[in-house]
């Protein structure tokens, strides 16, 4: 992708960025009770600006080894993966070239119960980082079918990020940064009969050492660099729904969220505290047609919730149509009323855009 951006009055500015991505997956079913699956991937994505000479080069490989296995009313799974992680910035006037490499092993246990009306789920994983070392990380979930239409499920774990080395080492990283750890809990409520359904979730999630997007000083970029929020908590409720009216499929969503930095007791920026999806989708003369509306509330820019962005609203429509088992067309329009809006201060979006996309499947 190849496109202009606002950073000198006198020169044309650009950037490119390209995106190769590659995927493979062999899948052997045993018998009827035991499946495995290999898949193999890579991701090679560069991004580069000029006249003011900035490009960054980064590969990801990815391995993963899964295996199921259904024992009466229980399933059980072992995964193992490997993550390969590679990047390489040219000399700038920025600094020096820069190449770095590192890898992560990671595997992985599973099971899954069902026991009349209860369901039981129970992970636990271990990684192992060529820089960070070792971490081991799981989850606890129950469900309740105690009504034939409506189910209570409750969920409890821990997680495991390392930062990348793009978030270490480019134009905009933070040497200093190290992995996340969270905790995480959850509780929700489904309803479904008819076609319809309905749910409504609360969530809360305590992080140390939360990767964001901040204030320049910390890298050599003065638009902003990556930075550690000590300890932050994104808790919130999240109700959602989906029926069918008349050969419409209406569906939609609203969550209220406090996403915190509980080291200033102040939210953290760039996230809204409220959000909003709507969608409405139905068959036309063969052609799927929909639209859906996009809404945030406002944000802070910087930590000290004192420079403000503004809410907005987006609306999109699409239409696809299959022509051929396998093969699909389908075609966009984004922002429609052409709308200004920002997610970052002095950081134009895009307006109103379009694409079409011929997607073939096997």
């Amino acid at each position: 992708m190849k496109s202009g951006y606002d950073g000198s009055a006198t020169t044309d500015d650009q950037n490119r960025h390209t995106l190769r991505t590659a995927n493979v997956a062999w899948q052997g079913k045993w018998n009827p009770d035991a499946t495995t699956r290999l898949q193999l991937g890579q991701t090679k994505s560069t991004y580069e600006t000029q006249p003011s000479f900035y490009r960054t080069e980064t590969t990801l490989d990815d391995v993963t080894l899964l295996h199921e296995r259904r024992v009466g009313s229980n399933w059980f799974t072992g995964t193992v993966e490997r993550r390969s992680d590679e990047l390489f910035n040219p000399a700038t006037a920025f600094g020096a070239a820069f190449g770095g490499k590192r890898h992560q092993d990671a595997i992985g246990l599973g099971w899954r119960g069902d026991f009349g009306d209860h369901s039981l789920q129970a992970h636990v994983r271990r990684d192992q980082d060529s820089e960070f070392g070792g971490k081991s990380t799981g989850s606890l979930a129950w469900g309740w079918v105690f009504m034939p239409q409506w189910r209570v499920t409750a969920s409890a774990a821990t997680s495991f990020r390392v930062p990348t080395l793009y978030q270490r080492f480019s134009e905009y990283g933070n040497a200093s940064l190290v992995p996340e750890s969270g905790r995480n809990v959850e509780l929700g409520l489904r309803w479904a009969a008819a076609g319809s359904e309905a749910s409504l979730t609360a969530w809360r999630n305590k992080i140390t050492n939360l990767i964001a997007f901040g204030s320049p000083g910390a890298c050599v970029s003065a638009f902003g660099c990556y930075q550690i929020v000590g300890h932050a908590r994104l808790e919130g409720v999240t109700l959602a729904g989906r029926t069918q009216v008349a050969g419409l499929t209406l569906r939609g969503s609203l969550d209220w969220h406090d996403p915190r930095n509980l080291d200033t007791d102040k939210i953290l920026q760039r996230r809204a505290k409220r959000l909003a999806t709507f969608g409405a989708e139905t068959l036309l003369a063969g052609w799927t047609v929909g639209t859906e509306v996009q809404a945030a509330g406002l944000r802070y820019e910087n930590a000290a919730n004192t420079q403000v962005l503004g809410g907005y609203g987006l609306v999109n429509v699409y239409l696809g149509k299959s022509l051929m088992q396998g093969l699909t067309l389908e075609a966009r329009i984004d922002n429609l009323a052409d709308k200004p809006y920002a997610l970052a201060r002095n950081y134009s979006t895009a307006g109103r855009n379009g694409q079409v996309t011929l997607r073939w499947t096997m």
